[in-house]
């Protein structure tokens, strides 16, 4: 059985809102796995490519952290996404020892791919909910996502 937290003064009511959030997470999370092996990607193989596509070129302890990787999976998982053509390595010209990863053409074709696959499969849920309440949902999803810490 679970019990929910204590309420406290500050305790937000409880509209579901943090339940509902995780599912759509799930959700999300699952469309964008779906997307994947439409390209033979794995989940983690998605995730890569999609945090490599956001931040451009990226430090492998950087993506080790975004990624939440041990040093030696992450260096497997890039080995793999390298010998399909998806992501390139290259040195720091700063810091020999410091390692990059970035998209290939062919890599950012399919994360743009993937990425358009699941925004249409949003949309097109979202298509009956009024436009009013999708942008004040995209307004609540951008202030928690930009005030959340990383």
């Amino acid at each position: 059985m679970t019990t929910k937290p204590p309420k406290t003064p500050d305790a937000s009511p409880d509209t579901g809102l943090p339940e509902a959030l995780v599912d759509l997470g799930h959700h999300v999370l699952h469309l964008f796995a779906d997307a994947g092996r439409g390209h033979k990607l794995s989940q983690q193989q998605v995730e890569l490519v999609c945090a490599v596509i956001v931040r451009g070129s990226v430090g492998m302890s950087e993506l080790g952290t975004l990624l939440h990787v041990e040093k030696s999976n992450l260096s497997n998982l890039v080995d793999r996404l390298e010998q399909r053509g998806l992501v390139v390595r290259t040195r720091d010209p700063n810091d020999r020892r410091a390692t990059h990863v970035a998209l290939t053409d062919q890599g950012t074709t399919v994360a743009m791919t993937i990425y358009d696959d699941v925004t249409a499969h949003l949309r097109a849920l979202l298509h009956q909910v009024p436009a009013r309440d999708q942008r004040h949902l995209a307004t609540i999803a951008r202030k928690i996502t930009h005030d959340a810490p990383t």
